[in-house]
């Protein structure tokens, strides 16, 4: 990344950056990536989910959701990533597009009912092998429940 290389515009450009949700500067060249996505960053695994159309450096790797996300679950799933790989690479050991592809996010599943055990079982095995189904409205109650969430 070499800030110099571009002039100041509005896409955001994102890299392996741990603050300011990965975006170092805002750039004048069309975006070539889609809106509500998941970026990784090579170098520690720094996930955000990125709300707007954007350009991305070669340092990080980008998630397309095949299933309806929206900013909330985004970010639900970015703080799972974060908590069980930040630690497990560096500058040494980076997470390059194959291992992010290897990632398995651990979400909550949805259940037949509210008083049963059963996970509810998708027969067509769309989100696991185990027909096991996310629970979209926890995680998207979860991140509305908190105290920023209201705001999001």
């Amino acid at each position: 990344y070499y800030p110099e290389e571009y002039e100041d515009g509005t896409t955001p450009y994102v890299s392996a950056s741990d603050m300011n949700n990965g975006i170092p500067q805002r750039i004048n060249i069309n975006p070539d990536f889609d809106a509500n996505t998941i970026t990784i960053g090579k170098i520690g695994a720094t996930t955000y989910y990125q709300p707007e159309k954007y350009c991305a450096t070669s340092d990080v790797n980008v998630l397309t959701p095949r299933f309806p996300m929206n900013k909330y679950i985004g970010l639900f799933i970015t703080q799972v990533i974060n908590y069980s790989e930040n630690y497990k690479w560096s500058y040494g050991r980076q997470c390059r597009v194959g291992d992010s592809e290897g990632i398995i996010i651990k979400l909550p599943i949805k259940f037949e009912d509210e008083e049963s055990n059963k996970p509810y079982i998708d027969p067509k095995c769309e989100y696991s092998e185990d027909g096991y189904v996310p629970n979209w409205q926890f995680m998207e109650e979860y991140i509305k429940s908190l105290p920023y969430g209201s705001r999001i």
